[in-house]
């Protein structure tokens, strides 16, 4: 989720790489008997803080009850095989009552869902031990629906046995796949089978360890704070007490490998690598790698799948200079063993790269920006606005004729950065506006002649956000760039503020400081020029490529809990004017994307994913290896349809620094760089972003 927090008097707009509310490492009282009262301690504080100081908060009456009962129920049963149908019906009975509970800071619903749970759990845990126990016979033919997000929950006993037994078999079937090489035949091989079933069996016994030892009340109850917060706005976020804090994940200033973690269905994924962390410079671990194992710090393997997404952070974080074993997979590839080593992890390492791109006799200039990062040291010059005024700088050099800021990905940054880069592109005048529930603050560009005035235009995705937004309406709003990209862009218009929850102790009467966790809270949302909020609706490009680029990906409007759309009347302000053909190189272009194969391939295969993964799965070795091997295909077409080859690829250089003698200028032939320029060479959405760039030249109109 992303984020807007105010640090050292900054706002930063943040990606966060995980959004859980809770860590198995929390603290609560040591005597269990204390539980209870530390619980509605923990309740008050928190809502008690949401009513005080949220910018807009939610009334909590029985529509927000019935929220936050569904969002907990899919927390401790998201595939809807661990309730039965008759405990539904009996926790039904708190859906219209668990507001009244939380006005009076109690625990009546999360209590009787957590004892049910246990008793479920308890009998599930004998039941998968007993089925893994024997072989599975994959020669009988029978399916299992694996994707249950909407399945309903067993009514019997007997019926959930089997319901598990089908389960247990398809992943076992799954691992069997992975652990297969791709030139093996569908004849069942019984020593593969009974490796597969033993690798289900460790997952399933590491899930019911983390689900019945001593901490798990705790977990679960900071789990359903979490759920009760998120209820309020997808943004407001409960952490519970010793989790990673929020400055820390601001700063990045802890070891690990710069790694961005993605959940789904219990299993994580590398869905960034944040540039300048070990593991990119590596070169072994790759976007969307699935991540099966990691080494503890003994250096034993641990599967990963179905362990609480802050345990998965704390096993990549740990001392510098350490190594950490990571098994990952590409989908559709056999999985592979590899060793990166810790290392401090900064945001400012994230840096600006640019490059000059030429096609049909003309240079463009390419600007990644993959956050707005800042610089908090005091000579504060390696921000990320500085960094991109060099770029800008080295690309007038090389004479380009036209630029394109590449925002995608881009989940935010320093609030200060993005104003203050307005001065490479526009004149004085508004970036943003931020509302308060006291007052609402203008943000304006510097007073200076921009540094560039040509061609612009902006590349944005599903996932550009907050800061990323702020950038891309300013230039849309005074009409200085075209923007292109998905359908939207992430839509997260809101502002949060860091607050710890507790007491303070007194030494002089022996007693400790009290923590209840902390909280991440939404205090301001943000406006584009024209006064509307980017909240929810995002930033709409002018010129649309695809819908997203990630079939997977999570936007605002997914969350049920987000915050409406809204404007606000603002005072005029002055628009640039346009020096091309905008019904022209925007029609060209649309009808481009309409009509290129690559889009509609990409389109259909992901569509043939999403129908796949909504079908019951076939549980018999042949017929389940051709779905295994028909999705997997699917993935790689997807990866090789986003990439031009050959002559379509386009011709990809740095930039040269001319501020430096001939002499004293080295080549960059790192391999960081190296992939860099061969991933702009053949990115598709770069290449119709340069035919727009060339459309804005070849349809210029007088002033």
């Amino acid at each position: 989720m992303k984020q807007l927090l105010r640090k050292n008097n900054q706002w930063l707009l943040m990606a966060c790489a995980l959004s859980t509310g809770y860590t198995a490492a929390a603290q609560a009282p040591a005597d269990t008997t204390a539980w209870p009262a530390y619980r509605k301690d923990v309740v008050a504080a928190v809502f008690n803080k949401i009513s005080k100081s949220h910018f807009e908060p939610r009334k909590l009456d029985d529509a927000y009850a019935a929220g936050v009962w569904k969002r907990y129920i899919a927390s401790l049963d998201p595939h809807r095989n661990i309730f039965l149908q008759e405990d539904i019906k009996r926790l039904s009975a708190f859906q219209s009552t668990i507001d009244d509970e939380i006005k009076n800071s109690g625990t009546g619903f999360f209590d009787a869902a957590f004892a049910i749970y246990t008793q479920r759990v308890h009998d599930l845990q004998i039941l998968c031990e007993q089925t893994l126990a024997k072989p599975f016979d994959f020669k009988v033919r029978e399916t299992v629906l694996a994707q249950r997000k909407n399945a309903p929950y067993p009514v019997t006993k007997a019926e959930q046995a089997d319901l598990w037994r089908k389960l247990l078999k398809y992943y076992t079937l799954r691992n069997y796949m992975e652990m297969q090489d791709s030139a093996a035949t569908a004849v069942p091989s019984p020593a593969l089978e009974a490796k597969a079933r033993e690798k289900t069996g460790k997952w399933y016994a590491d899930y019911f360890r983390q689900s019945t030892r001593r901490e798990a009340a705790n977990e679960k109850f900071f789990q359903y704070m979490a759920d009760a917060v998120m209820e309020v706005d997808p943004h407001t976020a409960y952490t519970a007490p010793q989790a990673l804090t929020l400055n820390d994940m601001l700063n990045k200033r802890y070891f690990g490998l710069g790694i961005e973690l993605g959940v789904k269905d219990a299993d994580f994924f590398v869905k960034r690598l944040l540039p300048g962390g070990s593991a990119y410079r590596a070169g072994t671990v790759k976007e969307n790698d699935l991540i099966l194992a990691i080494s503890d710090h003994q250096g034993k393997m641990k599967e990963v799948a179905g362990i609480p997404p802050t345990e998965v952070a704390a096993m990549i974080r740990g001392e510098k200079g350490t190594p950490v074993k990571l098994q990952l997979q590409q989908p559709g590839d056999k999985p592979r063993q590899v060793t990166v080593t810790r290392e401090e992890i900064i945001d400012t390492e994230n840096r600006t790269k640019s490059a000059v791109i030429e096609h049909n006799g003309k240079r463009f200039g390419y600007i990644y920006l993959p956050i707005f990062y800042t610089d908090d040291s005091p000579a504060k010059i390696n921000g990320a606005c500085n960094d991109v005024v060099r770029a800008v700088e080295q690309l007038k050099q090389e004479e380009v004729d036209g630029i394109v800021m590449d925002l995608r990905g881009n989940g935010g940054g320093a609030l200060d950065e993005v104003v203050r880069m307005g001065y490479c592109f526009v004149p004085e005048g508004p970036m943003s506006w931020l509302r308060g529930k006291d007052k609402v603050d203008r943000y304006n560009s510097p007073a200076a002649t921009p540094l560039y005035d040509g061609p612009l235009t902006v590349l944005v995705d599903e996932s550009s956000a907050s800061a990323s937004e702020i950038f891309a309406a300013a230039m849309q709003d005074r009409k200085r760039a075209l923007i292109i990209g998905t359908s939207s862009t992430f839509g997260k218009g809101t502002a949060q503020m860091n607050v710890n929850l507790g007491k303070m102790g007194d030494p002089d009467k022996g007693t400790k400081d009290i923590s209840y966790g902390s909280m991440r809270l939404t205090v301001q949302k943000f406006y584009r020029v024209t006064g509307e909020s980017t909240q929810l609706k995002g930033v709409v490009p002018d010129i649309v490529l695809q819908d997203r680029m990630n079939r997977e990906s999570v936007m605002e409007k997914d969350y049920s809990s987000a915050l409406v759309c809204d404007t606000m009347k603002l005072m005029p302000f002055e628009r640039e004017t346009f020096t091309f053909d905008y019904n022209t190189v925007v029609g060209k272009a649309r009808k481009r994307a309409a009509q290129a194969s690559a889009f509609k391939a990409i389109a259909a295969s992901n569509a043939q994913l999403e129908k796949i993964a909504q079908q019951p799965a076939p549980l018999d070795l042949p017929a389940f290896r051709q779905r295994y091997k028909q999705a997997a295909q699917l993935e790689k077409d997807i990866k090789a349809t986003k990439q031009n080859t050959g002559a379509d690829s386009l011709r990809v250089s740095l930039p040269v620094n001319r501020s430096l003698h001939p002499s004293l200028r080295k080549a960059d032939n790192s391999p960081a760089t190296t992939e860099f320029l061969q991933k702009t060479a053949k990115d598709i959405y770069l290449a119709e972003t340069v035919r727009v760039l060339e459309d804005m030249i070849n349809n210029k109109i007088t002033k």
